[in-house]
């Protein structure tokens, strides 16, 4: 049933706000009524109480439907709202917390969602100032790998909206670069090109005849125990694509390039989070030559609508009225929506100098059992939740840097530089990276082979 089929049943507004009065008017204007409002910062007439009455209120007034209309409100109060709620007989739906919602002053019912995972997640979304980035990327050259991914197939859209001269997607997934050609056709500033970050001779000639003024190098193997399954491919593309992407930028003078990295790089203890963390090192290394081309690195935690993430599979599993799966009761992360992630990546070239890693303001990590039991809550009480056990190089929490002491600020108060002291001999470093992506790249080594070579460059593997 959708939203516009509801309102003929009692409906309580939560948001007494821009938000929740529009959002009434426009169910007046389709024939439904509103009994009224909570909201804990106002004491009109029509409002019925606290957030904390919601039980009261429904018991009095018989309410079929509560709308959440406080777009702009944390996720820790969406979620704990949603949990305070004691029956099942209501429908709860929410305005999304979106940046398009934030923006407007108007709300319709259409807006309207069933409580999703993109409004139980651990925080309030993060807007950063898209008119200086689009000022920084105003008649610039844009290469993005990975283009056909989550994260890559966002920064092109973000960036084919500003005043870019030209974008290249590279990704070797040509399905992925299909469709996201179809959906920017008739963009012609930008071009399409399949292309293996692996493939040395072909990047080197999209990069030379583009002549980029920025790199940003999304493209990467990221599923943990997939990767833990084959490190073979993972150290070849993760690393060897990145060093050699890294390598060309160096010698055709491009002025930025943009590494991102992730929060499974601090303390790894799997085989992508080990190979994302020597991209850093890499990256930490040429950075600071005697070349043009400024480094920077961004990690951020699980992005909500990334191919493969927990909500993903949430959502198939709530579809299909499966058991929600959680490996661990006590496993915790942090998220970020995917406007975010693209967002942060473009700051991150805008403010950085030679060598900054960036993270952003995460909020706190969120215990995934808690999700879940949300979720449970909200949208179908009848689903069931199954502990499945940590799946092979899951760690319990992840983390944003390995000493949080070493974490400043910078002029945008919601994005930090993470300056880790670098306790690696960089020359010894890279002997030990060329010597593993002999191995790796000639297929020499068995995937247990990797894994030792892996740990003996300090990391402490499951």
């Amino acid at each position: 049933m959708n939203a516009v089929e509801r309102i003929d049943k009692p409906i309580l507004i939560v948001g007494h706000g821009t938000a929740g009065k529009a959002l009434a008017r426009n169910i007046a204007k389709r024939g439904g009524s509103v009994a009224g409002y909570l909201d804990d910062a106002s004491s009109a007439p029509e409002v019925l109480g606290r957030l904390s009455d919601i039980n009261s209120v429904i018991a009095e007034r018989q309410i079929a439907i509560v709308y959440f209309a406080i777009p702009s409100v944390g996720s820790k109060t969406v979620r704990d709202f949603v949990n305070s709620i004691e029956t099942d007989d209501v429908e709860i739906a929410i305005v999304p917390r979106t940046y398009s919602i934030l923006t407007r002053e108007t709300v319709d019912i259409e807006d309207l969602t069933d409580i999703d995972v993109l409004d139980l997640v651990g925080r309030e979304p993060v807007k950063q100032d898209l008119v200086s980035s689009a000022r920084f990327l105003e008649g610039k050259r844009v290469l993005i790998t990975g283009a056909a991914g989550s994260i890559g197939s966002q920064l092109v859209r973000q960036i084919a909206g500003m005043n870019s001269e030209a974008i290249a997607c590279v990704d070797w997934w040509e399905n992925g670069i299909f469709f996201l050609g179809q959906g920017l056709q008739g963009n012609e500033k930008v071009s399409y090109h399949i292309a293996d970050v692996k493939n040395e001779r072909l990047l080197e000639r999209i990069i030379r005849e583009f002549r980029p003024d920025i790199i940003f190098h999304a493209a990467a193997y990221k599923h943990v125990p997939l990767m833990q399954a084959n490190p073979l491919e993972a150290i070849n593309n993760n690393v060897g694509g990145t060093l050699t992407l890294m390598r060309l930028a160096i010698e055709h003078a491009v002025p930025n390039f943009v590494y991102v990295s992730t929060d499974k790089a601090v303390n790894p203890v799997n085989v992508m989070g080990a190979t994302k963390r020597l991209g850093e090192m890499i990256m930490e290394t040429l950075a600071g030559g005697s070349h043009s081309t400024t480094f920077n690195a961004v990690r951020f935690g699980n992005v909500i609508q990334s191919n493969g993430s927990v909500m993903q599979t949430f959502r198939s599993q709530i579809s299909k009225k499966a058991p929600l799966t959680v490996t661990h009761p006590d496993v915790t992360r942090f998220f970020m929506t995917i406007d975010e992630a693209s967002q942060l990546i473009i700051q991150s070239a805008m403010i950085g100098r030679d060598s900054d890693i960036f993270v952003l303001d995460m909020g706190e990590p969120v215990k995934i059992l808690d999700l879940a039991q949300s979720l449970v809550k909200a949208v179908d009480p009848t689903l069931t939740i199954e502990i499945t056990g940590l799946r092979p190089g899951e760690k319990m929490f992840e983390e944003l840097s390995y000493e949080p002491s070493n974490v400043g600020t910078t002029r945008n108060p919601k994005i930090f530089v993470v300056r880790d002291a670098r306790d690696f001999d960089e020359s010894a470093f890279m002997e030990s990276v060329e010597a593993l992506l002999e191995q790796t790249s000639a297929y020499s080594v068995t995937p247990p082979q990797a894994v030792a070579m892996l740990k003996q460059l300090g990391f402490a593997l499951q």
